[in-house]
């Protein structure tokens, strides 16, 4: 979602993901993450490691392998 600081953006992904468990879409324990992107604009590989993981030895400073916040399953 993308909008002016302020207007929601959070409160709405929080009402989409109740409903998405009301409905039986995601199950009553799927965790709610709130993830800003825009911090990432001028490193968008730091953006794919956090959100996908990486290994250790990826690159430099990948002292262990971490997950992402996308975790396959």
């Amino acid at each position: 979602m993308t909008g002016e600081s302020g207007t929601g953006k959070s409160y709405l992904a929080q009402l989409m993901h109740e409903y998405a468990i009301a409905q039986a879409l995601l199950s009553p324990d799927a965790p709610f993450i709130s993830f800003n992107c825009a911090q990432y604009a001028s490193n968008p590989e730091l953006l794919a490691a956090n959100l996908f993981g990486y290994v250790k030895g990826a690159f430099t400073g990948a002292q262990s392998d971490r997950p992402g916040a996308f975790r396959g399953g």
